[in-house]
This record gives structure tokens, sequence and C-alpha cells, in this order.
């Protein structure tokens, strides 16, 4: 019989009121339809058919945290208090909402009672705080990376019920430094080069910051008398530096110029003259040229080798990825001699740009490190899934 009533009692919510506030609480989304009613409420307090929502939803709401929270205690597991917590506060909450009707509404049409949930929330906030503790320190005492994870998200738990929740700060740090993977980054040269101090330096600020994650920091400083999980080595098998190259293409540019004039002669050798007695004469021109060379400089450089990472732990290599950097110097200028009336625009371009001394090795080398410090980066954050 109840149940035909409460269906009865929906069908005709259905039929009067197709607001939002219905379809939340056909959908089960009591709170939601909470939220709509007493939006609409707030506006025009005459909308019977949203007292009827709310009434209807404000129950469900409650009974379905009630339900939770007996249901909980009756489980008798210690880890149920933050969840307790969680539905009383939705209790206290929602009864809060609800209360500002007051203004425009008789509450006791949708069944609203005033319930003192002060002892219940302040219960379940102490022993939520209390259980996060108690077992972030069994957590703690395992002695496991995994472990001490877990007992840090646990002693942030406390810590958010009670800021200064005992000493729960000492133990976070603890938990926080239990928890960590500490991994080395350093560089190996065997390459039979020399490589410039600058170079494992630059390499070094390889921004290591940028990469650590939650529970995984990177070094390229070693602490003394520290154990680190993971090393991760830049191994330098290959340093190739080219010769200084020089390129170089000769041409002329030559074109005709005007260089005076001569007098047209008849067969006699008489002047000619045109149509108006005028003398006629012939305009002479000569070949003016110019001799270019241009050259182009250029200088090469390729490091390669491996990036190991490897498992301190039995110092096995557990994956290697090739690692190879290229860096080129490249530089052209032209120079002319002859008569510069003879050239183009473009060559007069050209000649604008200058001989460049060609980079020292050691600068070579430092330009393509900090290519490799970018492409190690790359792979390290591909890679960090390793390193757990």
């Amino acid at each position: 019989m109840k149940k035909f009533i409460y269906a009865t009692f929906i069908v005709f919510i259905v039929v009067a009121c197709s607001s939002s506030s219905i379809k939340n609480l056909q959908k089960g989304n009591y709170d939601k339809a909470i939220d709509k009613s007493i939006k609409e409420l707030l506006k025009d307090p005459t909308k019977d058919e949203e007292i009827k929502v709310l009434s209807q939803a404000y129950l469900l709401a409650n009974q379905n945290d009630n339900q939770k929270i007996e249901q909980l205690k009756l489980s008798g597991q210690p880890d149920i208090w933050d969840q307790i917590y969680s539905s009383y506060n939705a209790l206290q909450n929602r009864q809060e909402k609800v209360a500002r009707l007051a203004q425009v509404i008789n509450l006791n049409y949708i069944g609203y009672q005033n319930v003192n949930y002060n002892n219940e929330i302040t219960n379940a906030k102490n022993k939520a705080a209390e259980y996060f503790y108690v077992h972030a320190k069994t957590l703690l005492d395992k002695g496991d990376k995994y472990s001490a994870r877990t007992a840090y998200d646990e002693l942030q738990k406390t810590k958010s019920y009670f800021p200064n929740y005992k000493d729960v700060d000492d133990l976070i740090k603890i938990a926080y430094n239990k928890g960590n993977t500490y991994v080395l980054f350093k560089i190996e040269n065997n390459s039979q080069s020399i490589l410039p101090v600058a170079f494992e330096e630059e390499l070094c600020k390889t921004s290591l910051a940028d990469i650590n994650q939650k529970w995984t920091i990177y070094d390229s400083k070693p602490l003394k008398d520290f154990f680190y999980d993971y090393y991760i080595i830049v191994n330098i098998k290959l340093i190739d530096i080219s010769p200084e190259n020089l390129n170089q293409n000769h041409y002329t540019e030559s074109k005709q110029v005007a260089d005076g004039w001569s007098y047209k002669l008849d067969k006699n050798g008489n002047v000619m003259k045109d149509s108006l007695g005028n003398d006629i004469k012939i305009p002479k021109f000569k070949t003016i040229s110019c001799n270019i060379n241009e050259v182009q400089q250029s200088k090469a450089i390729i490091i390669a080798g491996t990036l190991d990472f490897i498992n301190n732990a039995n110092r096995q290599i557990i994956k290697t990825d090739p690692i190879r950097a290229e860096w080129f110097f490249k530089n052209a200028f032209t120079t002319a001699s002859g008569d510069m009336s003879a050239i183009t625009p473009q060559t007069a371009a050209k000649l604008q740009s200058t001989q460049m001394l060609f980079p020292p090795n050691a600068d070579m080398i430092l330009q393509a490190g900090n290519v490799l410090k970018n492409m190690t980066k790359d792979i390290i954050r591909r890679n960090n899934y390793l390193l757990k």
C-alpha cells in the first residue's frame, strides 16, 4: 500500500511540475533537486509543486545518509569514521540550506525538523583523525616506500581535520623522506676525448627540478653517505668534431657600359648627316667585370652515447636509450675584386656579410651539450615510470 501511495505521489509531481528539480528527483539527484527547488521558492514561495519536490527530495536524501551511517556503524570496521563524518556534514549542510526558506514558507510543509548534529560531527571527526593517525604510524613501521607513501596520505587526512594534531607534521616529514625514490644523475665520459669542465656543469643543469615528481627526487650532486635508489648515467661514447671547412665558389660578373661615341662615316670616309643635317654619332660601349669569391664556412660536432637507467640495489641496467646530439657552425661571406659597378644587387647584398672566426672545439662541445641536455630531460620524463 505504501509503495502505491509513493508511486501516486511521484506521478502527481511529474504531472504538476516540469522544472529541472523534478528531473533531478527522478534521477535520484536529491541534493540537486533540493537546490533547484530552494532557488525557485526564494523567487516565488507560492509554487506548490516545488514545495512537494523539496519535501520528497529532503526526506529521501536524509534517509540515504542516515541509512549509510547506520550501516557503517554496524560494520564495526575501524575506517568508517571519515565516511560517517561526511554523511553527518551532508545532513547538517542540507538542514541549513532548507532553513533559509523559513522566511518565505512554513517549513512544516516539507517535514522539516531541526536536528543538532554537533556532537555526532565532533565525535566522527575525532575518530576519523585518530584512525588515520594510528593507521599511518602502523604503515610507517613497515619500513617500505609504498607503505610510507600511503602513510603520508593518511597523515594529510588527519591534518585536514586538525592541522596541529599531535606530532602529525613530524610524521609527515618522515613519511615523505621514506616514501621518496632518490635518483642520482651523472655523466661518464668514455669517448677518449677531453670534455671541458663547463660541459658537465651545464649538462647537470638539466633543470632536474622540472622533472621531479611527487615521489621521485633527482640529484646531480651526490649527498655524502646517501644511498640512491637509481642512477641515470649519461654515458658519452663518441665526440666527433669535423675539420674547419672552407668551400669557395669563384665567378665573374660582367656588363656593358657606355664609353663615349664616334662619327658614322660613309664609304668615302666622310661624316654622315641625318635628315636635319646633323652629324650622325654612334655610341661606344665597353665591358666591365668584377671577380666574385663566395666562401662557405662550416664545422660540425656529434656527441653520441647512451642514457642508462640503473637500479642501484642490484646494479642492473633496467633501460638504455641511445642519445645523439649534433650542432653545426655555418657562415657565408663574399668578397669581390674589380669594377664594383659590374655586380648585381643580389651580389651587393652578399658583400655585407663578413668572415667569422671558427668556434673552438670546447665551444662546439658546449653547444652540442645544450642539445643533449634537452634530449636527456625528455627521455627521463618518458621513463619516469621505471623509477618507483
